[in-house]
């Protein structure tokens, strides 16, 4: 086995599990976001929050079919790539795992389907009901599978012999701090990028005709949605890397590219690692006094990456992923808060923008996904060379495939990939243009 080949295991991982997170974010943004539109049609306004669950639940269907058809070769590498990984961790990951199969195929689905064609069969408190147990479902998958990331990045609770675990307290696994950071972090994101694309495909309509006043009204909620989650963000990355720099400073120097232990503290902008000398090619940043993203030893040192060589991640990979993300979060906070400064007094009506900013409204949501998409960089190769964090690395657990086998599959996973984005956006693109997607001409469908 090279380098270049488990760089290329870990490569195609990455892209199959960066698809999924982030339809399953579409997915389970927009799960909520539908329970308060179909809410809003038990009142008084059904005229005007009706058409806008009947556009958006056509777009969360195919959101959902996507995350769970993506979710399939994942569950494939994991056991082509690292076959022992499920026998060695089997304590923890098949109960999970069993867990995440059983909810979406009997749970999940069967709630699905009353929520997609059961609309007119069944009273509107009834139906509107069945949309909030399906939000709480897709939540449900998230606590479950942030729990399994958490505890692989935090492993509390476990007794390991030989190599494999043998003992498991579930009640630490549910109590890890990395469970609720995760998931919170996640959660907001996913209400960011559902609040994007409700305003994009309104910045796309308002571009063709005059919006209405229920048009209006759901700008507003995904406006002031999308501005509460990048709050959120803000939270929870802060309290994230307080929490990093206490129990993992060799992951939280990567983060700052800070080599050497007791040097002098700095934020950079912009750095480029020599992990094989261990310093910076070049960096640039300002110095501080005192940064608490950074661990610290007995001593009140700063803990540097010089204290874990040769068991470090990737470090120029997870600085420009976070880097990355904080540009892109940033950009779209402006963005938002600009959007709200615009037409806050304006009734939120997406006509009074300018043509050029409805534009360029809709290229955010193409940034949230990408922020989605960082962040899981930075959180998954910033664990690395671990897949259970000092416990079992990726490379005794790789099944040594051969390249040419690598790289043919990575390159058919980025044209399907590829074809499910544009396939996607197609539909939204339709929606944005037309209204409401016709499914079927059948009565009692939604």
């Amino acid at each position: 086995m090279t380098h270049s080949t488990l760089w290329l295991a870990e490569l195609q991982f990455f892209l199959s599990l960066s698809f999924v997170a982030v339809f399953f974010a579409i997915e389970l943004g927009l799960s909520w976001v539908l329970l308060v539109f179909r809410l809003r049609t038990l009142g008084s306004n059904q005229a005007m929050w009706l058409p806008a669950y009947r556009t958006w639940v056509r777009v969360f269907a195919l959101a959902t079919v996507l995350s769970i058809a993506a979710s399939i070769p994942v569950i494939v590498l994991l056991g082509t790539l690292w076959p022992e990984f499920l026998q060695k961790t089997a304590l923890l990951s098949s109960p999970l795992l069993a867990a995440v199969i059983v909810t979406t195929l009997i749970f999940k689905s069967s709630f699905l389907g009353l929520m997609l064609y059961a609309q007119r069969r069944m009273p509107n408190w009834l139906h509107a009901g069945v949309v909030g147990v399906t939000a709480l479902i897709n939540t449900g998958l998230l606590f479950i599978l942030v729990a399994w990331v958490g505890w692989l990045h935090h492993p509390v609770g476990a007794q390991w012999s030989d190599g494999s675990l043998q003992m498991l307290d579930w009640g630490a696994v549910f109590r890890n701090p990395l469970l609720y950071w995760y998931g919170g972090l996640f959660f907001a994101g996913s209400l960011l990028v559902a609040g994007i694309l409700i305003q994009a495909m309104l910045a796309r309509q308002s571009i063709r005709r005059p919006v209405n006043e229920g048009e209006r009204r759901v700008n507003r909620f995904a406006l002031l949605l999308s501005v509460a989650a990048l709050v959120g963000l803000l939270i929870g990355v802060a309290g994230h890397g307080a929490w990093l720099a206490q129990h993992q400073p060799l992951k939280a120097a990567a983060l700052n590219a800070f080599w050497h232990s007791g040097a002098t503290p700095e934020w950079l902008f912009a750095a480029w690692s020599n992990e094989v000398e261990h310093e910076n090619y070049f960096s640039i940043g300002l110095p501080l006094s005192d940064f608490w993203w950074l661990g610290q030893d007995t001593t009140q040192h700063y803990i540097g990456l010089d204290k874990g060589v040769g068991m470090l991640p990737p470090v120029n990979l997870v600085f420009w992923a976070f880097r990355l993300a904080l540009l892109v979060g940033g950009l779209l906070l402006v963005a938002q808060l600009r959007t709200l400064w615009l037409i806050g007094r304006r009734y939120f009506d997406p006509n009074m923008l300018s043509e050029r900013w409805r534009h360029f409204l809709l290229i955010l949501p193409f940034l949230a996904a990408a922020l989605v998409g960082c962040g899981l960089a930075y959180q998954l190769f910033g664990a690395l060379p671990y897949a259970v964090f000092e416990g079992l690395t990726t490379s005794e657990l790789y099944s040594h495939l051969r390249d040419s086998w690598l790289m043919a599959s990575l390159v058919l996973s980025c044209v399907v990939y590829l074809l499910g984005v544009i396939g996607f956006v197609s539909l939204v693109r339709y929606a944005g243009r037309f209204g409401v997607i016709p499914v079927a001409r059948h009565r009692g469908r939604a």
